[in-house]
């Protein structure tokens, strides 16, 4: 399943990817043991395994080449003690839902003191007058403290 709902490049308006991995672009090639190859391919967010989806550190992106999933970057069994937002609306929701794991969206709004629909906004991106807020308790939840890189000289 090509980009969530093709069956094929055709059907998804795309050009046949690369046979090679030699042939493909970046985002869809890596080297492993000194050789080139193919990054591995997933159709949806359930097929990639457990404990790369449910580590903050993992991120995944859908391939503009072959119209699956792969993973980007990830740490695993190391500690995340930094994360760098590239794009603030799209990175932060994302760290959310993986901050949560496995609680329910009442269980982790109870401890924070608030309504569900207001974690879930927050993971969808959606804003809301109340967002920083609700956002300031999330993070006091989940242990997690926001920081900033200021540029050096100022």
């Amino acid at each position: 399943m090509l980009l969530g709902l093709f069956c094929a490049p055709k059907c998804a308006g795309m050009a046949n990817p690369a046979a090679r991995p030699q042939d493909a672009p970046r985002e869809c090639m890596t080297v492993r043991d000194g050789r080139e190859v193919f990054k591995r391919r997933y159709r949806s967010e359930s097929e990639i395994p457990d404990r790369l989806r449910g580590d903050p550190s993992t991120s995944w992106y859908s391939c503009g080449h072959c119209g699956h999933l792969h993973i980007g970057h990830t740490r695993m069994g190391t500690t995340e003690k930094f994360r760098m937002f590239e794009d603030l609306g799209e990175d932060l929701p994302d760290l959310l839902v993986k901050l949560r794991g496995k609680a329910t969206h009442k269980q982790v709004a109870e401890v924070a003191g608030i309504r569900p629909i207001r974690l879930k906004e927050l993971e969808t991106g959606i804003d809301h007058h109340e967002g920083l807020r609700t956002l300031g308790k999330v993070l006091k939840v989940y242990r997690v403290r926001l920081g900033v890189a200021l540029p050096a000289g100022r």
